[in-house]
Order: C-alpha cells, then structure tokens, then sequence
C-alpha cells in the first residue's frame, strides 16, 4: 500500500462488503472534531483527531482546500487529503510531507482536484511510523 515514489501517497479504496454485518465503510474507525474546542468558533474547524491502528490519536491542524501554500511548506508531518461528504469526513490520501519537494504547490492543487480533497490535516513532527499507524488505520 505504502510507495516510496512519485506520487507517494497512499489513496483510499473504498470498499462497501460486508464483514461480520457490518459494512467495512461503517466499521472503519474515523476520526472526531476536539470536544475541547467544541464551544470556541474560532478554533473548532482548525483542529480534528485521527486514531491510528495502533488506536494512538493523532491532533492535526486542519488546512482548507485552497490553503495548499500553508501544507507544501510542511517540512515535516503526515498529511490526510480528507474529502467531505455532507457532513462526514473521509480521507482519501496519507503521505509524509518530507517525501514531496518543499512548496510544490501545483501538485498538491493535482491531488486535491483528482480525489476531491476538501480539507488537508497536517500531524506534525511525524516519521515513517505514524504514517504507516494512520494509513493502516484511515485507509482500509
């Protein structure tokens, strides 16, 4: 699942089969707005959790489509393409900033186009090993 080269992101595959009548899109662990921003307008929509396989949370700063200048200066970090669907969440692409070259901004605008990216949420000072924590988790 995990690619080492251009593009090296993994992308969702979504699946709707059944698993222990469960559908695997309703079985797949998804992520929560912070309750501790929950009364604050202004931060609320900057900030969003993701729980890992391992079920570690991850806290991302949430960046909107169109504020791709913000997520290509990421230097270091895993970064979720999360597309909206009313008012569900689902991400569709997981990479390590570090492994895109610095301020590719076009690229990014490419991503988010052809997989319908809605928001970006950035975890910061992350390695190899979140990535593979919230890829196994995010995009089964």
């Amino acid at each position: 699942m995990y690619q080492p080269r251009y593009p090296s992101f993994n992308v969702s595959r979504s699946v709707s089969r059944s698993v222990l009548g469960q559908t695997l899109e309703d079985s797949a662990p998804r992520g929560q707005a912070l309750q501790s921003l929950a009364e604050t307008d202004s931060l609320r929509s900057r900030f969003f959790s993701w729980r890992g396989a391992s079920g570690r949370r991850y806290v991302c700063s949430v960046f909107q489509s169109g504020e791709e200048s913000f997520v290509a200066d990421v230097t270091n970090g895993v970064v979720i393409g999360v597309a909206r669907e009313g008012a569900a969440t689902r991400p569709v692409c997981v990479f390590l900033a570090q492994e895109r070259s610095y301020g590719d901004r076009r690229a990014l605008r490419e991503i988010a186009r052809e997989l319908g990216v809605a928001e970006w949420h950035v975890h910061f000072c992350a390695d190899a090993a979140s990535l593979r924590d919230l890829s196994a988790s995010l995009l089964n």
